[in-house]
């Protein structure tokens, strides 16, 4: 059975259906591969490339069809879901690698949870784990997702957690606002550290962040280590901390108006997310003021990136900021590159598959646009994060950044 066939769990008998259409197909016919026209330019009309080279499919035209594809792909000019079907058909041949390829790239739930069954398939099980980590991120119920997770990390000997099951990515919620001189004004935001309040400092006259963590007895470590990289990183790029109580697991902070990354995405709001670069340049300079100090900061996701401005993203939460080439458990689901799933030691190139994935985020999240033209440069900066062959630090993303605008 077909790898897009169990996906979408069709039967296992009869021709796999490309998504429906309203026009009736047009077959090439297996004796005039010239009527695979519609490949030629398949972003013109996706539906009719889509029929082309269904009907292609099991006949002589077959082979010609696939190879229109991967020149389509290669010049990033295919849709999505015709990648999907020419990767279907190239598992149907026994060409894993150019299955691969026509998947590289893609975000789709349908595509990400194809391409790590392949890499589990090649018992590239960390790789399969980042993949299938990804889906989690959006909808921890996707059908399959959970059990493959599950499934991978027993292959590679991971002990999720401590040894707990999925269930505990899940958010534990108990903190509470604290007896203290600030007013709060109301819950910003929480997390799996902790939940953020919004609160006035009434003696000096401003506004600040409240973090208080859930379980500050156990996590005293954590709080300070926040704190303290906070202070010590304290620049443009980095949020400023103001005062910390471990003892009550409290951390005082700036208070940024416009919030985290994580909300902009959920709004879809094209204003500050577009163009992509004019705020992830800034978030690489300040990822690469981190590793410039040997640290990596081990938890860059949406929720930890906030905005003074829509061109000044600002890193926080540095719980589990640690010296390069320690040992660090923890992270957040969807975040985390293949090497830290495979229980290596962490590094700054970590930080960049986290940066890609910010970058991918804000792709999937204001696709279909009128800025299509901005979309495919955010996707091959994705790409370039993500990738097996991903810059070493954010100073060498930069260079490598700068070089393609030089360009």
């Amino acid at each position: 059975m077909s790898w897009l066939r169990r996906l979408r769990g069709q039967p296992s008998s009869g021709p796999l259906e490309a998504p429906p259409v309203e026009q009736p197909p047009e077959p090439p016919g297996s004796s005039d591969p010239g009527q695979l026209d519609a490949l030629l330019r398949p972003e013109l009309d996706p539906d009719r490339a889509l029929r082309t080279l269904s009907s292609a499919r099991s006949t002589g035209a077959e082979r010609e069809a696939l190879g229109l594809l991967r020149r389509a792909k290669a010049e990033s000019r295919a849709p999505e879901a015709l990648c999907l079907l020419g990767a279907d058909i190239h598992v149907e041949r026994g060409e894993r690698e150019q299955a691969e390829a026509l998947l590289d790239g893609l975000t789709s739930t349908e595509a990400l949870l194809f391409a790590a069954d392949l890499a589990a398939e090649r018992e590239e099980f960390a790789r399969a784990l980042t993949l299938v980590e990804r889906v989690l991120a959006r909808d921890i119920d996707t059908p399959g997702a959970r059990e493959r997770h599950a499934r991978w990390q027993v292959r590679i000997g991971a002990v999720p957690r401590g040894g707990r099951d999925a269930a505990a990515y899940e958010t534990i919620i108990t903190a509470e606002p604290p007896d203290t001189s600030l007013r709060i004004v109301g819950e910003a935001g929480r997390g799996g550290a902790g939940t953020v309040f919004e609160a006035v400092d009434e003696v000096l006259g401003r506004r600040v962040a409240l973090k208080v963590y859930h379980r500050p007895e156990g996590e005293q470590d954590k709080l300070e280590r926040e704190a303290r990289y906070a202070v010590e990183l304290a620049g443009r790029g980095v949020v400023r901390v103001f005062d910390v109580d471990p003892a009550r697991g409290v951390i005082v902070m700036e208070w940024l108006a416009l919030g985290a990354l994580k909300r902009w995405l959920t709004l879809r709001d094209r204003d500050l997310l577009l163009p992509i670069e004019r705020w992830f340049l800034p978030l690489v300079r300040a990822t690469a003021r981190v590793h410039a100090r040997g640290l990596v900061h081990a938890d860059i996701k949406p929720a930890n990136v906030l905005f003074r401005s829509p061109d000044e993203p600002v890193l926080s939460d540095f719980g589990l900021t640690r010296a390069e080439g320690l040992m660090v458990e923890g992270g957040s689901r969807g975040y985390l590159s293949p090497e830290r799933l495979a229980g290596q030691p962490i590094a700054p190139r970590d930080d960049v598959y986290a940066l890609g994935r910010l970058v991918e985020d804000a792709v999937q999240a204001l696709a279909p646009s009128e800025h299509s033209g901005q979309l495919l440069r955010g996707g091959r900066i994705a790409a370039l994060c993500i990738g097996e062959g991903r810059p070493a630090s954010a100073a060498a993303l930069l260079e490598v950044l700068r070089a393609e605008h030089a360009a």
